[in-house]
């Protein structure tokens, strides 16, 4: 289990868990809560204080507080070692990194635009 604290506009970015699917409640206040199914479609909920949400195994997901005030959401894992892959962290701050042709391809992005997002990730 885990306890989550969102300040107004707070974001747990884009990221999923291969090996486990997370449940969770909406504590306080309003939760954007979305995933990206593998087919490219695109679900999305805002999660009140005391509503539960489901995302499915492995599945691109975030929550982002959309209220005005703090947000909690405490979420539980059928896992005890879900981990956590950042999609940005993974595709841009990797090392070594991805070659930037692949992402700007993978993008449909100029080369340029892949080193700058790139330098944000890097350490």
């Amino acid at each position: 289990m885990n306890r989550v604290d969102f300040s107004p506009g707070g974001l747990n970015p884009p990221h999923s868990h291969p090996p486990g699917h997370g449940a969770g409640a909406g504590q306080k206040r309003r939760l954007l809560v979305g995933f990206v199914t593998t087919d490219g479609v695109f679900f999305s909920k805002v999660v009140n204080a005391g509503e539960l949400f489901v995302i499915p195994q492995g599945l691109i997901h975030f929550q982002y507080n959309v209220g005005k005030e703090k947000a909690t959401a405490i979420t539980t894992f059928n896992s005890q070692l879900p981990g956590v892959v950042l999609a940005s962290n993974t595709l841009f701050g990797s090392k070594p990194s991805i070659p930037t042709e692949v992402l700007a391809k993978a993008f449909k992005i100029d080369d340029q635009l892949v080193n700058t997002i790139k330098s944000k990730f890097q350490s």
